[in-house]
């Protein structure tokens, strides 16, 4: 009877969990892509729920519409605006945040 009653704790502890745990919305639900203008250039969406949060053809933290130079820096740059968002943290980037990924000296205007 012992055993019993425990186990059914066990359950009624489990679908508890499992519903409360559905219901909470998850921060890490931030996903993006790369993808090429129209242009040929490169740029990024991000996606929460499913829905379009974000898309950026230009680089972040620089003046003017600097273009990402290639695949790679944008991928460089999604991940680390992804990173701050699923971190729970604003999106945006600073010249320092662009310094960290290296894209400064290779993008060109």
């Amino acid at each position: 009877m012992i055993k019993t009653c425990s186990i059914t704790k066990a359950i009624i502890f489990v679908v508890v969990f499992q519903i409360f745990n559905s219901c909470t919305e998850k921060k890490g639900s931030f996903h993006g892509e790369v993808y090429k203008t129209e242009t040929g250039m490169f740029g990024y969406r991000i996606f929460h729920n499913g829905k379009l949060f974000i898309k950026q053809e230009t680089v972040p933290a620089l003046r003017g519409n600097t273009r990402f130079p290639d695949s790679l820096t944008t991928l460089r740059t999604l991940d680390l605006v992804l990173g701050k968002l699923n971190k729970g943290m604003a999106p945006g980037l600073s010249p320092e945040d662009m310094e960290k990924i290296k894209t400064h000296a290779d993008i060109k205007k």
